[in-house]
C-alpha cells in the first residue's frame, strides 16, 4: 500500500517551536488500533529495546479485511531498525501484499547506506529515517526511506501547529502534520515527540489510528 511508504519535503507553516524528537525508554512501545471506516482494520505496534547505546526498534503491523472466513485483503509488514546512540546501523523488512512476500535490508557502510530493497538496489547517500513514523524528524526530511521497497520518495508536508485531538482515552495537545501526495495524510506528535495519531482515506475508506496508550 503506498500510504506505508510516505516521503517528505517540508512547508513550514506558522506555530509554537517544535518539541525535540521522542528518545524512547527500553520497553516503550506504541500501540495503536487501526480502524477503517470504524471497524476493526488491524493493528500497528512498536516496541522499543535499549541495551547499553543500542536501541532496536521492532514494528509489526497487521491489517486484514474479511468476509467470513475469506480474506478479502491481507497487509503484513514486519520492521526492524537498529542504532547505535542516535546512528542507523541496520534496518531490515518484510512486507506481504497480495499474498507475496518482499524483503528490505539497508546496512550503514563508508559514505552511506547500502540499500537491497524490490524497488531499489544501491548507495543511499543522504541521512535515513526510516518510515515508520515514531520519529517526528521524519516531517523535515526532504524525503523519507520506504522500509517496503527502498525507494526515497519526494512529498510536501503542511505544519499545521497544534491543536486538541482524543488519544489514549483522553484529550491532549499535539502537533498536526498534513502530507500531500498521491494520499493525503494526517499525522499528530505531542508536547514530547510521540506519534499518537493518524488519519487518512484510502480507496473510499477512511483510515485512523487510534494510539492505547501513552508510554512512558
Amino acid at each position: 500500500m503506498k500510504w506505508m511508504t510516505l516521503a517528505f519535503l517540508m512547508i513550514l507553516a506558522p506555530g509554537p517551536a517544535v518539541a525535540s524528537p521522542w528518545d524512547p525508554s527500553d520497553g516503550a512501545r506504541l500501540e495503536f488500533d487501526v480502524l477503517r471506516d470504524g471497524g476493526k482494520f488491524g493493528t500497528h505496534i512498536l516496541k522499543f529495546d535499549r541495551d547499553g547505546d543500542t536501541l532496536t526498534v521492532d514494528t509489526d503491523v497487521e491489517l486484514r479485511v474479511t468476509l467470513g472466513p475469506i480474506t478479502l485483503f491481507e497487509h503484513l509488514h514486519d520492521v526492524t531498525e537498529k542504532y547505535t546512540g542516535d546512528r542507523l546501523v541496520w534496518v531490515g523488512s518484510r512486507t506481504k501484499t497480495g499474498g507475496k512476500w518482499k524483503t528490505l535490508s539497508v546496512e550503514a557502510v563508508n559514505g552511506g547506506f547500502n540499500v537491497k530493497g524490490e524497488k531499489f538496489k544501491g548507495l543511499v547517500k543522504d541521512s535515513i529515517i526510516p518510515s515508520t513514523h515514531w520519529n517526528e524528524n521524519q516531517m523535515r526530511q526532504g524525503f523519507l526511506f520506504s522500509t517496503e521497497t527502498g525507494e526515497s520518495l519526494p512529498m510536501k508536508v503542511t505544519d499545521r501547529g497544534i491543536e486538541n485531538i482524543k488519544a489514549a482515552g483522553r484529550s491532549i495537545e499535539a502537533r498536526r502534520y498534513d502530507v500531500d501526495s498521491e494520499l493525503d495524510a494526517s499525522f499528530w506528535y505531542d508536547a514530547q515527540g510521540r506519534w499518537v495519531k493518524t488519519a487518512f482515506e484510502a480507496e473510499g475508506s477512511k483510515i485512523e489510528y487510534v494510539l492505547r496508550k501513552l508510554p512512558a
